[in-house]
């Protein structure tokens, strides 16, 4: 009996040791003009959480761990971001931060991280400059908004689109895609400009811009709802002008904001095809929609491989230690479900980026890279 008591000791001990857990920062909006995006985003790192808990963690310097997520809702305002990064570097004392959506919070929470030694691994913002600030801390899985902008100019340089106009955000994010495309393609193809700020719904001046200028086609460097309701004015106005869109555009949940003929021939660039006969994609498409109901998301799958990769870096790390784990982060080469990841020596990975259409039956299909070019149900 005695003996059989110590092998039930010995037993719960074990279970108990493998069942300690290691808090990881999550920074995001979960409430305010960004939560829509906020739930692809924590969707992506619940999915791996679950995976890797499932799994029975995993193992740092030969000690077992399960992941919890310490989520702090930050609503794309900079000033919270930077208080929830202190506040995960002093009272949480966590090893590494990962998540934020806005350029601009992440802006905010970068210096911070830096301060405290504390890696921010971001899985979606894309202004370009926060991996040129020096910041050794700071980490970028998703393409930026110059490797975004790169892949569409190459796309469009192969078609008859000019003059090409655009509609754009009033900020940062709209007019340096603006210049981007501008410094790729020529001004000499370039059109009728026009910028908006947030909040705005009536694009009816910029419409009449277009078809004066005789556009071949219209870019709509703009989110979803915005996105949609440009879409619906361009068209309803007559105009069978080519689109062209971004990453928020590319997805059914855009689908059900307009209908497939007003968005049939629309062209996006994309992060993450969810239909794309890629076996990573694949699966993780079919994980997703069982967990959640809904197609993959591309803010979703970014997030995903952010906490495996992580999750990886601190296994190689060896030790619970901010220092390690960015030497270990900047060794890494990690094959996620968005592609090869590996970070150059600012921070930065370089996923493939893909660019996607619209077919008339609400389906896509990939038109590039040429090597994964697929038709309607691919993309």
């Amino acid at each position: 009996m005695a003996r059989f008591f110590g092998v039930f000791l010995l037993l719960v001990a074990c279970g108990a040791a493998a069942q300690e857990k290691l808090a990881i920062g999550i920074v995001t909006s979960l409430s305010g003009p960004m939560a829509a995006p906020g739930k692809f985003q924590m969707n992506g790192f619940r999915l791996a959480e679950e995976e890797i808990n499932s799994a029975g963690g995993f193992s740092v310097g030969g000690k077992k761990y399960l992941v919890e997520l310490k989520v702090y809702d930050t609503r794309a305002n900079p000033a919270e971001g930077a208080s929830a990064m202190q506040r995960l570097a002093t009272v949480d004392k966590v090893p590494v931060v990962l998540g934020e959506l806005h350029s601009g919070v992440a802006a905010a929470e970068a210096p911070v991280a830096q301060d405290y030694s504390i890696p921010l691994v971001l899985t979606i913002p894309t202004g370009p400059n926060l991996t040129e600030q020096g910041n050794r801390f700071l980490f970028r899985v998703n393409a930026n908004n110059d490797q975004l902008t790169q892949a569409l100019a190459e796309f469009i340089a192969g078609q008859a689109w000019t003059p090409l106009a655009f509609i754009a955000w009033n900020n940062d994010a709209g007019r340096g895609g603006v210049n981007g495309m501008k410094k790729l393609l020529g001004e000499a193809r370039i059109g009728y400009v026009g910028y908006f700020n947030v909040g705005e719904v009536d694009f009816s001046s910029h419409v009449s811009n277009i078809r004066a200028g005789n556009a071949r086609a219209v870019m709509l460097l703009m989110d979803e709802e915005p996105g949609s309701l440009a879409i619906k004015q361009i068209r309803d106005a007559g105009l069978k002008t080519q689109l062209v869109g971004t990453l928020a555009m590319g997805s059914d949940r855009f689908l059900k904001r307009l209908d497939a003929q007003r968005l049939e021939g629309m062209v996006q660039y994309n992060a993450f095809p969810p239909n794309a006969k890629v076996p990573g994609i694949r699966v993780f498409s079919e994980r997703y929609r069982k967990k959640y109901g809904e197609e993959a998301h591309g803010f979703a799958a970014q997030s995903y491989d952010g906490l495996k990769l992580t999750v990886a870096a601190l296994q190689k790390a060896g030790k619970i230690d901010g220092r390690a784990l960015r030497d270990a982060l900047a060794a890494i080469e990690y094959d996620g479900v968005i592609g090869h990841i590996k970070f150059d020596a600012k921070g930065q990975a370089h996923p493939p980026v893909y660019v996607t259409q619209w077919c008339s039956d609400g389906k896509r299909r990939i038109l590039y890279p040429e090597t994964l070019k697929a038709d309607c149900g691919a993309g």
